[in-house]
C-alpha cells in the first residue's frame, strides 16, 4: 500500500462512504419532509447576491430582505394580474373544445382519420373527458387534474401531493414561504455553522470547497434561471402566434420546467394533444399542426443549446449534455421528483470534490518527489 492509502485512510474512507450511503437513505426516507426545505433554499441561494448587495446600501439584512421579498411579490403580482385573465380564459375555451370532440360527430369522424382507433379508445378510457371538459369550463377542474397525474405520472405525483386537496398545497406554498424568510435571513449563519461543524484542521480545506461549490453552483442557477425564462417566452410566442389553446399558458409553463435541464421536453406529449385539438378547431390537418409544433420545439432547443447555454451559462459547469441526463436519472431513481431537484447541485459538489481531490494527490506527489537534485 502507497505512503498516502494507510490503514488509517482507508478505514476513514469506508467510514465516509458508509456515512454517504446512510445520508442518502435518510434524504430518500424524508423526501417529503424535505422538499419544502430544499426548493426554499434553492430560492434563498438563488437571491442571496441581490439580499447582500441591497444590505450594504440599506445596512441592516432584514430590510434588504423584506425589499427582495416586496419586489417579487409586486413581481408576482403584475404578471399574475397580466397572464391570469387570459390563462382562465384559455382554459375555459380548451374545455369547450374538449366537450366538442365528445358531441361533434363531425370532429369525432375527423379523429378517426388521424388517431388510431385503439390509441383513441385508450386514451378516452383513462381519462373522464367529459367531466374534465365541464370543470375545466368551470375553471374547478382540480380533482380531474389529479385524477390524470396519478395515471399518467405516478411517482412524480406522489412526491408533490400526498393528498392532492388544494388546502395541501397552500400549506405547503406556506411552509416553503416561512423556510425562504427564515434562510435568507441567516443564510451567513448556515454557511458559518455548516464551516464551524468541521474539526479546525479541516476548516479551510472545507473552506476553499465551499467556495468552489457556491461559485459552481450559484453561477449555474442563475444562469439556468435566467435560460428558463427566455426559453419560456420563446415557448409562449411559437404556440401563442399559431394559435395553440392555452399557447401562452403552455409555453411559459414548458419553459419553467427548464429549471431542471431537457425537463421541458416532457411537454411534447400533452402539446400534441393540444394539436389534435386545435387541428379540430381549425380544420388545418393534424400532421401539419405536429409538424409547426416539433418545429416550435426544435427551434427553441437549437437556440437554447448553440447560443443560450454557451453564452449565459458558459463555463459555470463543465458538465456536457449527456452528464446532465446521466446525473437527472441518477439522483431521480435514487430520489424521485426531490432527486431532479437537488441533481445538479449535488453533482456539482462530486465535481468539486473530485477536482480538490486531485489538486490535493498532485500537491502531496510534488512533495514527496521533491526538487531535482543538484549538478
Amino acid at each position: 500500500m502507497s505512503k498516502h492509502w494507510t490503514l488509517d485512510r482507508v478505514m476513514r474512507f469506508i467510514l465516509w462512504t458508509v456515512g454517504l450511503g446512510i445520508s442518502l437513505a435518510l434524504v430518500y426516507y424524508l423526501r417529503g419532509v424535505l422538499f419544502p426545505f430544499f426548493a426554499a433554499f434553492l430560492i434563498a441561494y438563488i437571491v442571496d447576491p441581490i439580499v447582500n448587495k441591497l444590505q450594504t446600501l440599506v445596512k441592516k439584512r432584514v430590510i434588504a430582505v423584506i425589499i427582495v421579498l416586496l419586489a417579487f411579490a409586486l413581481i408576482l403580482f403584475g404578471v399574475g394580474k397580466l397572464f391570469i385573465p387570459q390563462i382562465v380564459h384559455e382554459v375555459q375555451t380548451l374545455g369547450v373544445l374538449i366537450a366538442r370532440m365528445f358531441t361533434d360527430s363531425e370532429w369525432s369522424s375527423r379523429l378517426n382519420e388521424f388517431l388510431p382507433a385503439n390509441l383513441w379508445e385508450t386514451v378516452r378510457e383513462m381519462v373522464s373527458w367529459d367531466k374534465l371538459a365541464a370543470a375545466m369550463q368551470h375553471m374547478d377542474f382540480w380533482s380531474e387534474v389529479q385524477n390524470i397525474a396519478s395515471k399518467v405520472l405516478p411517482g412524480a405525483w406522489g412526491v408533490l401531493s400526498y393528498t392532492g386537496t388544494v388546502a395541501v398545497w397552500f400549506s405547503s406554498a406556506a411552509v416553503i414561504f416561512m423556510y425562504l424568510v427564515f434562510i435568507m435571513l441567516d443564510m451567513h449563519k448556515i454557511r458559518n455553522g455548516i464551516l464551524n461543524a468541521f474539526p479546525v484542521r479541516f476548516r479551510r480545506n472545507a473552506s476553499l470547497f465551499a467556495m468552489d461549490t457556491d461559485k459552481f453552483m450559484g453561477n449555474y442557477f442563475r444562469a439556468q434561471a435566467l435560460v428558463a425564462l427566455i426559453v419560456g417566452i420563446l415557448y409562449a410566442i411559437g404556440f401563442g402566434v399559431m394559435g395553440l389553446p392555452m399557447g401562452v399558458a403552455f409555453g411559459l409553463f414548458s419553459g419553467a420546467l427548464n429549471m431542471i435541464p431537457y425537463m421541458q421536453l416532457t411537454t411534447i406529449p400533452l402539446a400534441l394533444l393540444l394539436a389534435v385539438v386545435h387541428a379540430l378547431n381549425t380544420g388545418l390537418p393534424f400532421w401539419e399542426v405536429a409538424l409547426i409544433i416539433c418545429s416550435i420545439y426544435l427551434v427553441v432547443q437549437v437556440i437554447q443549446d448553440f447560443f443560450l447555454v454557451p453564452r449565459i451559462v458558459g463555463g459555470s459547469m463543465d458538465l456536457p449534455p449527456v452528464g446532465i441526463l446521466l446525473s437527472l436519472s441518477i439522483w431521480g431513481k435514487l430520489l424521485g421528483f426531490l432527486g431532479l431537484l437537488v441533481a445538479i447541485p449535488f453533482t456539482c459538489i462530486c465535481l468539486v470534490y473530485l477536482k480538490r481531490f486531485h489538486e490535493h494527490t498532485a500537491e502531496a506527489e510534488s512533495t514527496e518527489v521533491g526538487p531535482p537534485p543538484e549538478a
